[in-house]
């Protein structure tokens, strides 16, 4: 069998570890990374392969399939093009680019090349995320009327590093670093959206250059409405992680999707699923109440939170498609289709209820 020869871009770590965490069939062929005691170190694991400071060396490097970059936002763009104009796939995280003529231009680029482009919009394709999909499509919840999201962390300092989550040169703003994935999920459940209208409260956080603390109110195209909530001010993240996950801590996750048959509740945090049905009270009356189906319980994974927010899944499953010669699970125009609408969200001029024609887009 021939194998897929993969090269790797930033936060290199250890080379064999890399190795033991990629599918059957594949092996590393090249690594890069900028930090030299980084790069140092994984030469002197594996100085068999080919080891630089220069991503162009690894687009332009022969003997390689597929390419994956976790890099800050603003070289996903000229890392995705070199790879694709190199002749191999790539993957890169979210998002495509700092502006949309960005992720313009590596879809030109895919398309040009032949090769694929990979996002990591990983809840889409985590486990709880295709569960809930297969859930909406077997019609077990009737026809869809609401999706529901709330998210509530902590906020970012100003040492963070590049400033990506909290300034905007680093990042549009509160949509496109992070409200980004819940707008791509709820387009993977409840189909394209047509409207939205965005409501800003005044910022908590002074080191945020961008509003952190937004409502948004959707209505797809097929009927269903949609509500979603993101804040970065009612979280103590000076508390353990485990605790954060809680409300204790006040770092919450959660969804719920309404149907005309029941609802499905999403805990990415505390790691479950929660399923219930509208059942008659009492039985024969034309009286409808939500009763406890059935619990799906994510808890026994390395961590909960990888129900939904598990990258090396996401990453794991663009390469095995790669290398099987199929198509991504989500092609590169759909992850451009939910930064169009995050943009859309961040650049909205009235944070007041502005809103915004996504057919226009």
């Amino acid at each position: 069998m021939t194998t897929h020869r993969v090269a790797w871009i930033g936060g290199i770590g250890s080379p064999q570890k890399i190795r033991n965490r990629l599918p059957a069939g594949c092996d590393l062929v090249g690594f890069c990374d900028i930090d030299e005691e980084n790069l140092a170190r994984a030469r002197a694991e594996d100085p068999g392969i080919l080891g630089t400071n220069d991503f162009r060396q690894v687009a332009a490097m022969s003997g390689c399939d597929t390419v994956i970059a976790f890099t800050p936002n603003e070289t996903h763009r000229d890392i995705a093009v070199s790879c694709l104009e190199g002749g191999k796939n790539v993957f890169i995280e979210k998002p495509m680019g700092i502006t949309l003529e960005q992720g313009r231009e590596i879809l030109d680029a895919e398309r040009r090349s032949g090769k694929r482009v990979g996002v990591d919009l990983e809840f889409r394709c985590s486990r709880a995320g295709r569960l809930v999909r297969e859930i909406i499509d077997s019609g077990e919840l009737g026809d869809l009327l609401q999706v529901e999201c709330d998210h509530h962390r902590g906020g970012w300092l100003n040492d963070t590093p590049q400033g990506q989550y909290r300034t905007k040169r680093g990042t549009s703003g509160l949509f496109k670093m992070e409200g980004i994935h819940m707008i791509d999920l709820m387009r993977y459940w409840a189909g394209e959206i047509e409207r939205c209208r965005v409501f800003s409260a005044a910022n908590a956080l002074p080191q945020y250059e961008f509003a952190d603390n937004c409502t948004v109110m959707i209505r797809f195209a097929r009927g269903a409405q949609g509500r979603f909530t993101a804040s970065h001010n009612k979280a103590a993240y000076s508390l353990g992680h485990d605790q954060q996950r809680g409300a204790a801590g006040g770092h919450i996750f959660r969804l719920a999707v309404v149907g005309t048959r029941g609802v499905v509740h999403v805990d990415f945090w505390n790691g479950f699923v929660n399923v219930l049905h509208f059942r008659a009270q009492p039985v024969g009356s034309d009286s409808l109440k939500p009763e406890f189906e059935r619990r799906i319980d994510y808890s026994g994974l390395t961590h909960p939170a990888q129900a939904g927010h598990d990258m090396g899944r996401c990453r794991r499953e663009f390469i095995t498609r790669m290398a099987a010669g199929r198509p991504p699970f989500q092609p590169a125009e759909d992850a451009y289709r939910s930064e169009q609408i995050a943009f859309a969200l961040d650049d909205c001029p009235d944070r007041d209820g502005g809103l915004i024609d996504c057919t226009s887009l």
